[in-house]
C-alpha cells in the first residue's frame, strides 16, 4: 500500500508531496496533472523491474519529456521520487520461496539524471541515487492519521530506522549502491553507481537474500493503472490464456472464472461472482447477473450479461460503461489482492443517480482490511481521478473541517529567485461540512471551499 509520494522534477511536479489513504479521489480540470501523477506511480512500478530507458519509453511522450520544463523552455536534468509503503506480511518469489516481512513500513528514494551521451545529441537517463530505509514507529507520521485506523494494526516494526540500501562512496570516491544483508550484521553487497542504467530493486530475483527489499520490489510492481480498452474487454479468452486482469482489461473472462473458483463454496458455487453481480445490478439499470459462457469445443470463455427483460447478451455487444464497471469490480474482488489500482473517470457509463452507490461499493471493497496481522491477506488500494464534479458529489458528506478521501488538483505558477518560472501541479484539501473552523484557510486559497467547487462545476459543464 502506498501511503506517501514525493515528486520533484517529473513532468509538472516540483517539490510535490502527498499522503495517500487507502481510498482517494482526485478531482481537477483537464491538464491539472492528474494523469501525470498516475504516470509517476506507473514509472516507479516499471523501474522496479525494468531498465530506466525501457521503463521511460513506456510513458507518454519521449524520455526528455518526463523531465520538468520551465515556462521559458529550459529543462531540469534530474527527477527524484520518494514513497512510503505498507508491505504485506509475506512475499513469495517466482521460484516458490516465501519470506516473512518482519518490518512492513519502508521509505524508498530514487533519483534519476538525464545525461548527454555524445555528439549524436542523444540523452539517456541514469540512476544516480537509490535508498531504502526502515521507518521507526516513533517517527512514522502515517500512524497519526485518523482515517487509517483499521490498517495501523497491520504494520509491524522490527528494530530502528536502518538503511537497507544506500548510495555512498567507495575508497576511491566512486559512487556505489550499498545493500545491507537481512538484519543489522553482515557485510554489505556493493554495486557500482557511476553509470547505472537500472535500479537495484530491478536486479533482485529471489526473496531469500534480501526479503524486505524484494517485498518492496513486488509492492511497487503491483501498482497499476487500469486503462481499460473496450476491444480488449470484449475479446473472448482461450482456456489457456492468463487468468489475471491486464491493464487494458484483457482476460476479463478468465479472471472472473478464477474469481468464482477460488471463492466458491458448496452453497455458493460462483462465490464472489454473485456479489459482483449484485453490485453491478445496483448501478447498471436492468442488469441482474454476470455469468460466463463456456465453449468447450473451441476452448473459449466469454462474459455474458443477464438483464430482466432481454435474453443474455455477450460482452461483444455490452456497453463500454457496463464492461468498465465489471472489470473494476473484478479487480477489487480478486482474492489475490488488487494492490494499488489507479483508475480514471469512474463515472463514465454510470447513471448519475447510481454513481454514489457505485462509489460506496468501491470504497467498501477497498476497506476490507484483514482482521488480524496474521491473516496475510493482500492489501487493496484505489485512487480515482476525474475532471467531473459528479464524482465529488457521489462521496458521502463529512462533518469534519477537511475531507480525507478527496483532494483538488490544479496548476499554478511557481516563482523563485534561484530558478526560472514554472507551471506546476499542486494539491489542496477540500472543505468538509465543518467549514467554519478553516474559513481563513479557504479565504487564503489553501483549501478548496464551496464557492470554488461551484465554479469548478460550472467550468466542467462548459468544458463538456
Amino acid at each position: 500500500m502506498l501511503t506517501r509520494i514525493e515528486i520533484d522534477g517529473f513532468k509538472s511536479f516540483r517539490n510535490f508531496e502527498l499522503d495517500i489513504p487507502p481510498f482517494l479521489v482526485i478531482i481537477g480540470r483537464n491538464a491539472a496533472g492528474k494523469s501525470n501523477l498516475f504516470d509517476a506511480i506507473q514509472l516507479l512500478s516499471r523501474l522496479a523491474g525494468e531498465p530506466v530507458l525501457e521503463a521511460a519509453q513506456h510513458m507518454r511522450g519521449d524520455v526528455v519529456d518526463l523531465f520538468h520544463r520551465h515556462t521559458a523552455g529550459s529543462q531540469v536534468d534530474r527527477m527524484s521520487f520518494a514513497v512510503e509503503v505498507l508491505l504485506d506480511r509475506s512475499v513469495t518469489d517466482a521460484f516458490g520461496d516465501t519470506a516473512e516481512v518482519n518490518h512492513s513500513r519502508l521509505r524508498y528514494e530514487l533519483e534519476i539524471e538525464l545525461r548527454s551521451t555524445g555528439h549524436s545529441g542523444a540523452k539517456r537517463p541514469y540512476v544516480v541515487r537509490e535508498a531504502v530505509r526502515r521507518l521507526r514507529k516513533s517517527d512514522d507520521r502515517w500512524m497519526a492519521r485518523p482515517d487509517v485506523e483499521q490498517w495501523k494494526r497491520l504494520a509491524v516494526y522490527h528494530g530502528g530506522g536502518v538503511d537497507l540500501l544506500e548510495t555512498e562512496q567507495d575508497d576511491q570516491g566512486r559512487p556505489v549502491f550499498s545493500i545491507r544483508q537481512q538484519g543489522n550484521q553482515g557485510r554489505k553487497r556493493k554495486l557500482p553507481a557511476s553509470a547505472a542504467t537500472a535500479t537495484v530493486l530491478s536486479s533482485l530475483t529471489t526473496a531469500t537474500d534480501f526479503p524486505l527489499l524484494y517485498a518492496l520490489k513486488r509492492e511497487l510492481q503491483s501498482w497499476r493503472l487500469l486503462h481499460l480498452d473496450p476491444s480488449a474487454l470484449r475479446t473472448p479468452d482461450s482456456y489457456d490464456d492468463p487468468d489475471s486482469l491486464a491493464a487494458n482489461g484483457a482476460h476479463l473472462a478468465n479472471t472472473l472464472r478464477r474469481l468464482a473458483d477460488e471463492t466458491g463454496t458448496d452453497d455458493r458455487p460462483e462465490g464472489a461472482l454473485n456479489d459482483l453481480s449484485a453490485d453491478l445490478a445496483t448501478v447498471i439499470p436492468g442488469v441482474t447477473r454476470v455469468r460466463l459462457a463456456e465453449d468447450d469445443a473451441r476452448r473459449q470463455r466469454q462474459v455474458e450479461v443477464i438483464t430482466r427483460e432481454e435474453a443474455p447478451f455477450s460482452a461483444r455487444v455490452a456497453s463500454d460503461g457496463t464492461l468498465r464497471a465489471i472489470a473494476l469490480l473484478a479487480a477489487l474482488y480478486d482474492p489475490r489482492g488488487a494492490g494499488l489500482i489507479c483508475f480514471e473517470e469512474p463515472e463514465n457509463g454510470i447513471f448519475p443517480q447510481r454513481l454514489a452507490q457505485f462509489v460506496r461499493y468501491l470504497r467498501t471493497l477497498v476497506t476490507r482490511a484483514p482482521a488480524s496481522k496474521s491473516e496475510g491477506s493482500a492489501l487493496t488500494q484505489l485512487i480515482l481521478s476525474s475532471h467531473s464534479p459528479a464524482i465529488l458529489r457521489a462521496l458521502e458528506p463529512v462533518q469534519s473541517d477537511l475531507r480525507t478521501d478527496a483532494i483538488f488538483l490544479d496548476v499554478v505558477t511557481r516563482v523563485r529567485r534561484d530558478e526560472p518560472r514554472s507551471r506546476v501541479s499542486r494539491w489542496r484539501s477540500i472543505a468538509g461540512d465543518g467549514l467554519f473552523a478553516i474559513r481563513n484557510a479557504v479565504d487564503m486559497g489553501k483549501v478548496v471551499g464551496r464557492t470554488e467547487i461551484d465554479e469548478f462545476e460550472v467550468l466542467a459543464e462548459l468544458d463538456g
